[in-house]
C-alpha cells in the first residue's frame, strides 16, 4: 500500500474499529524530489531533458538551451549546475546509508 501518513493512519484506525487484524511490515518515507529545485531550475532541467541536452549525442547545445530562455550561456550553465548538484545530492542521500556518507563504519 502506498499512502500519505495521514491516509495510513486513517486506514489503520478503520481496521482497528472494524476489529480486523493487520500487521505493518515496513514503512518508508519518500518525497517529491522536484521540491528540492527552484521553479527556475525545474524549468531548465525539464526543457533540457525534453530537448535532449542530456542525451548522447546531445539533442541541443547549452547555447541553444540558453537562447530558449533568453539568457546567456553562463547563466544557463549556472542554473543547470545548481539543479544538477541538488538532484545528485538527493539521489546519493536516498541511496547511500547515512553512516557511509558520514564516513563512519557501517
Amino acid at each position: 500500500m502506498t499512502a500519505s501518513h495521514e491516509r495510513l493512519s486513517q486506514f489503520t484506525d478503520e481496521l482497528a474499529a472494524a476489529d480486523i487484524p493487520y500487521q505493518i511490515l515496513s514503512v518508508t518515507q519518500s518525497h517529491d524530489s522536484t521540491e528540492e529545485l527552484t521553479d527556475r531550475q525545474q524549468e531548465f532541467i525539464t526543457e533540457a531533458v525534453e530537448r535532449g541536452y542530456y542525451d548522447s549525442p546531445r539533442g541541443c547545445t547549452l547555447t541553444e538551451l540558453a537562447e530558449s530562455f533568453d539568457v546567456n550561456k553562463s547563466a544557463a550553465s549556472g542554473v543547470l549546475h545548481r539543479a544538477e548538484g541538488r538532484i545528485i545530492k538527493e539521489f546519493v542521500a536516498a541511496s547511500v546509508p547515512k553512516t557511509a556518507l558520514d564516513g563512519a563504519p557501517e
